[in-house]
């Protein structure tokens, strides 16, 4: 179990599987990210995802240290060792959102990613239109790189997904000294 100042980061545990089920079928929560049809979300949605977070590098429940309620999850996925390039992927229920959960989450899976899992990079991918998110990653360090056009339909057009990333050399000129802490 990890903690940064306001939150907890832990284990996947079953008992969570029906908080996640309730926050993917918020209809702002899967337009804000999600890339797949927004559609309600069921047992088998909630079993795939499951597996799919069991299969991560890093996979973490992010919950309030204090009240211990549930704020989100949080993701490195690395599809191929080799290059030491993990996707990133967040996702806070929208009663969370705007308190900085997010920041303070991110910025502690980034740090670790670099010094204990020794990434080389740190990759995303976010709708153009989720200034907040691209806001957040950006203050972290990430930089965009590119955009794939067009890449989602969301709520009647078409929207640019872009994708950011963070190599470590960045992200170590943007901490003073790395031994501390």
């Amino acid at each position: 179990m990890f903690q940064t100042k306001r939150l907890r980061l832990r284990e996947l545990r079953s008992s969570d599987l029906l908080l996640v089920q309730q926050m993917f079928n918020n209809y702002e929560f899967q337009e804000s990210g999600g890339l797949d049809y927004t559609v309600p979300r069921g047992n088998e949605f909630t079993e795939r995802w499951s597996g799919w977070a069991k299969s991560c590098l890093l996979f973490t429940i992010i919950e309030e240290k204090e009240s211990n309620e549930f704020v989100g999850f949080t993701s490195l996925n690395m599809p191929i060792a080799k290059n030491r390039d993990a996707d990133f992927t967040i996702g806070i229920t929208q009663s969370q959102w705007g308190k900085g959960y997010g920041t303070e989450a991110t910025q502690w899976v980034v740090d670790y990613g670099f010094k204990a899992l020794n990434l080389h990079r740190i990759s995303l991918s976010v709708t153009a239109t989720n200034a907040r998110a691209i806001s957040l990653y950006k203050y972290v360090g990430f930089a965009e790189e590119g955009r794939k056009k067009a890449g989602k339909w969301s709520n009647g057009q078409w929207v640019d997904q872009v994708m950011m990333g963070i190599v470590e050399e960045d992200w170590a000129a943007r901490i003073p000294d790395q031994t501390e802490s």
